[in-house]
């Protein structure tokens, strides 16, 4: 599979039943790097399908050997028999079987999201472990018919800029650009305006050192070379 493309996860990765949407998040990295997500996830045409196989004759037996490796074995055992060392029915079985739909799980995530404390000494940490939750709870509510993720995206972007330290209450400007582009907030414009907030108040603590550098340097000189008046 190339020398420098380890297609097993660490143990802690592997898929135990649990932990579903972070380990597909996982293989759905994986399968990019190697150019089989769309096969596995039968969203690859006909064609292309053609095209790839006579460059990589083995890339189903492939794709099924990493989705394998990268369950514990009681998860890969159970399904199999049914697979037929068939990738993308695996990836369909594994997907009906743990995916959590249930209010419960959607419920942890809201919980997990809505109680992240914001502070300062860790706000760009705390602002992207939200972004995540985010992201896989609107992946785990989207259905073909209604984006119930459009809202939450709107609802999670709110909270954070009510919730933001002091020295980074962007909710007005926000809002207000918000306002002119006729547009509910999103959580990426809301953590990129957040990133920027935190990039320009970073390089105003740096240039107000570098400043209180030079009077302090200044004063020194003055004391050791004092003038006196004529």
């Amino acid at each position: 599979m190339g020398n420098d493309f380890n297609p097993e996860l660490s143990e802690k990765f592997k898929l135990n039943g649990s932990n579903y949407i972070d380990w597909k998040q996982h293989m759905r990295s994986l399968f990019l790097i190697r150019g089989y997500y769309d096969m596995v996830t039968n969203a690859e045409s006909l064609e292309t399908a053609a095209e790839q196989l006579k460059v990589d004759p083995d890339r189903r037996r492939i794709a099924y050997a990493i989705i394998s490796l990268n369950c514990d074995v009681k998860v890969a055992s159970q399904f199999d028999q049914k697979c037929n060392l068939n990738p993308s029915l695996l990836w369909e079985l594994l997907e009906k079987h743990y995916l959590p739909k249930t209010l419960q799980n959607q419920a942890s995530y809201l919980a997990k999201i809505f109680s992240t404390f914001l502070s300062e000494s860790n706000l760009l940490q705390s602002i992207e472990k939200v972004q995540e939750l985010a992201r896989n709870l609107c992946n785990l509510i989207n259905d073909q018919t209604i984006k119930p993720s459009t809202l939450l995206n709107s609802v999670v972007a709110m909270w954070i800029m009510i919730n933001l330290p002091g020295e980074f209450k962007l909710i007005g400007k926000i809002w207000l650009k918000c306002r002119t582009v006729k547009s509910s907030p999103t959580l990426d414009k809301a953590i990129e305006e957040i990133k920027g907030a935190i990039q320009r108040n970073e390089e105003n603590h740096e240039k107000q050192a570098l400043l209180t550098r030079k009077t302090e340097k200044h004063e020194d000189e003055n004391t050791q070379h004092p003038t006196y008046p004529t």
